[in-house]
């Protein structure tokens, strides 16, 4: 089963213009973000440490909504 949540780098606050013939810049933003990867959305709430971001990952892929749990409801 795959996860909902994973850790991914931080994209960088500002956009930097690079000339085309540098190509891709090899710092990224400072940092890690989480990404749903059901929704497909980055969630920029930019974790200093990957520790951090990895415990928070954690926390949300194991306590999830009963909407995911496929419990029928009352009624």
């Amino acid at each position: 089963m795959q996860t909902r949540f994973v850790v991914v780098p931080a994209v960088p606050l500002q956009k930097e213009v690079y000339p085309r013939r540098l190509g891709f810049p090899a710092a990224l933003g400072e940092g890690y973000d989480l990404y749903d990867t059901l929704e497909k959305v980055r969630l920029s709430v930019n974790f200093p440490t990957r520790a951090q971001a990895e415990f928070e990952c954690a926390c949300r892929n194991r306590c999830r909504g009963a909407d995911d749990a496929g419990i029928a409801g009352n009624g």
